[in-house]
């Protein structure tokens, strides 16, 4: 707009010029300040109270959501997908040191030793499978979880069938040395696993195989 088409804009006399001093100081403040006029935005219907409301519930809840799944998966190994099948040599196993008679057991995937990794009083989540002559009698993959199952926690070193610890000893022992995504196969003999007594199919005194897969070590109790 031409400096003629803006002073037409103001009325003539003491109040156009008065206006125009006002416009003139308005400008020079803004320019002052490093801005230009502010360009006049195009005015948009406003929503109604209930449309509001609504998109703010859907914002905070994908928020939610977003959030929940970080908390839940952040920091943990991924899980090896459900329902694989590993075939191991006999003579591939090793005795676990410190048990007696000794659990057998041979690492899958990753690691290979028995010391470090979880401490006794930390709460790990791990994946099982409780097997009884090649039939699989208990296991945390069943469901539709973020994991291909429904993850085990306990708390290391927790006696087991107490609250907090394993469901049987054998867990507390095959953890030892084992990190995060580390998949173990464990032969445990009664001893480690339900004694003399009959637990549904298994007789007493039987020997179970075991597969034990570490997913997470929170880092308090």
């Amino acid at each position: 707009m031409s400096v003629v088409a803006r002073h037409a804009a103001f009325p003539a006399g003491p109040r156009g010029v008065a206006a125009l001093d006002q416009r003139r100081n308005r400008i020079a403040a803004r320019s002052s300040r490093g801005f230009a006029e502010p360009i006049r935005a195009v005015a948009r219907p406003s929503r109604t109270t209930e449309e509001s409301a609504s998109a703010t519930t859907r914002r905070e809840a994908a928020a939610s959501a977003a959030f929940a799944l970080a908390a839940l998966v952040a920091g943990a190994a991924e899980a090896t997908p459900p329902r694989q099948s590993f075939d191991v040599p006999p003579d591939a196993f090793k005795p676990l040191p410190g048990t007696n008679p000794p659990i057998m057991y041979y690492d899958i995937k990753g690691g290979g030793s028995t010391e470090g990794g979880a401490r006794p009083g930390q709460r790990v989540a791990v994946h099982f499978d409780v097997k009884f002559r090649r039939i699989t009698i208990a296991t945390s993959r069943q469901g539709a979880g973020v994991t291909g199952g429904v993850p085990y926690g306990f708390q290391v070193g927790a006696s087991a069938g107490t609250p907090g610890g394993p469901f049987i000893k054998a867990f507390n022992e095959g953890i030892k040395g084992m990190g995060p995504g580390q998949f173990r196969r464990m032969i445990v003999p009664p001893e480690y696993a339900y004694g003399d007594t009959q637990v549904q199919e298994i007789p007493p005194n039987s020997t179970l195989t075991v597969d034990l897969e570490l997913l997470s070590v929170a880092a308090r109790a």
